[in-house]
């Protein structure tokens, strides 16, 4: 009787431990990954940084309500957010602060290149993996890194496609671009971006007639444009934030100046819905712009991800779908995609798993790009953007060909401001 007794009771025990490990293994389950995201949320990038923070959320609502991460037991993930105020120094301290102390898995961010490059560095030397989102400087990815990785264009790729874009429409009309102004941010972006214009141009034979940086805080561009008009270019270049982007506008038109072949925007203040929430659409008739999504996206695609992102976008914003929601979105898809493959969230695991990311299909491809797969440097190679025009009020695709809808017919040369 007493045997029985004992093996009843070391049934009882074993029954007890078993009961802990599932439960234990529950547990695990459910513990949230975490991801830290660096972004502007204050300062002069903050309608940019906060579209990028909804569309982090949008992917990880619908991530999380799929079943999380199916591979761990349906992991949800959590978005942990630091705010850069697009200081370096303060993306510095957050990004530390969100590595160190919050135990984030993978870092996101920052949109500033000035922010990014400074703050990349910190996650480098923790060995935690960063998805760039929206930074464009070219070193960014050239500096033989294995934690970094970015999947929107680099700063020579947005150039290269704007003269792209101005020889296509060249030899589609037999009327080209020989004389180019430049007017851009000082800081990283602009300079890189800057720096690829003057090479691209210089191999094309176009003439660079006027080529400043902007000054911190600048609150009148009059004297920029008076010497804009002076050079007599056929078309101006831009690299603008939000601030910068609309005091150009209202003073440009303000002023009349005439291009014949426009004023072409690299992204920047431009693709922001915020700008043209405060402007007249007159105001930008006809502009060019390079787009880091493909803008009609929502017409083309019918995906109910996209569309139920674009409600969310809306109720959260004000306004739907944008280029900086696109790029949210996709960071948190390639995370999902990295973790699943990993099944872990150990951060050099996860390393491995991005840096062995191939995605042909699915929501991380809602910025337009047919495939997400990084060289060696941490560069997604088939990242590009997509050039529109403002045609009536709606920026329409006119570059690359294949993306330009049967019914959209580009104006080029653009009418002056008489004509208008």
């Amino acid at each position: 009787m007493a045997i029985r007794r004992l093996g009843v009771m070391r049934l009882a025990r074993l029954a007890a431990a078993c009961s802990l490990l599932v439960a234990g293994a529950s547990a695990m389950a459910q513990d949230a990954v975490k991801i830290g995201c660096v972004l502007p949320l204050s300062g002069g990038s903050a309608a940019v940084g906060n579209q990028t923070r909804v569309g982090i959320l949008a992917a990880i609502n619908q991530i999380n309500a799929a079943g999380g991460i199916k591979s761990m037991g349906g992991a949800k993930l959590q978005a942990v957010f630091g705010d850069s105020q697009s200081k370096a120094d303060v993306g510095v301290s957050e990004t530390e602060r969100l590595i160190q102390r919050e135990n984030v898995s993978v870092m996101c961010g920052s949109f500033n290149s000035a922010v990014t490059f400074p703050a990349t560095e910190v996650a480098e030397r923790n060995k935690t993996p960063w998805i760039v989102v929206g930074a464009v400087k070219d070193e960014i990815t050239e500096r033989n890194f294995k934690y970094v990785f970015r999947v929107n264009n680099k700063a020579t790729y947005d150039a290269r496609e704007q003269l792209d874009a101005m020889d296509l429409l060249a030899k589609e009309t037999g009327k080209e671009v020989k004389r180019i102004a430049m007017l851009y941010e000082g800081g990283d972006w602009g300079r890189s971006h800057a720096a690829n214009i003057r090479k691209f141009a210089g191999e094309r034979k176009m003439e660079l007639v006027f080529d400043e940086a902007l000054p911190a805080h600048q609150v009148d561009l009059t004297s920029q444009l008076l010497k804009i008009r002076a050079s007599k270019p056929d078309a101006l270049i831009l690299a603008l934030y939000t601030p910068d982007q609309l005091l150009f506008t209202r003073q440009f038109t303000e002023q009349r100046l005439d291009l014949p072949y426009g004023v072409h925007s690299v992204g920047g203040g431009m693709e922001d819905p915020s700008l043209y929430e405060v402007i007249k659409p007159a105001a930008v008739a006809y502009y060019f712009v390079q787009e880091d999504w493909q803008i009609d996206m929502l017409d083309v695609n019918k995906d109910p991800l996209l569309h139920e992102a674009d409600a969310f976008s809306k109720k959260e914003l004000g306004y739907g779908m944008s280029a900086y929601v696109a790029q949210g979105m996709t960071s948190a898809y390639v995370i999902k995609d990295a973790l699943e493959r990993a099944a872990s969230a150990d951060r050099e695991k996860l390393r491995e798993s991005i840096a062995a990311t191939d995605i042909t299909s699915g929501p991380a491809l809602f910025t337009g790009y047919q495939r997400i797969k990084f060289d060696e440097n941490g560069q997604n190679t088939f990242a590009h953007g997509v050039i529109s025009q403002n045609l009536e009020g709606k920026r329409r695709a006119v570059w690359p060909s294949e993306n330009r809808a049967s019914d959209t017919k580009p104006v080029w040369p653009v009418p002056s401001w008489s004509a208008r």
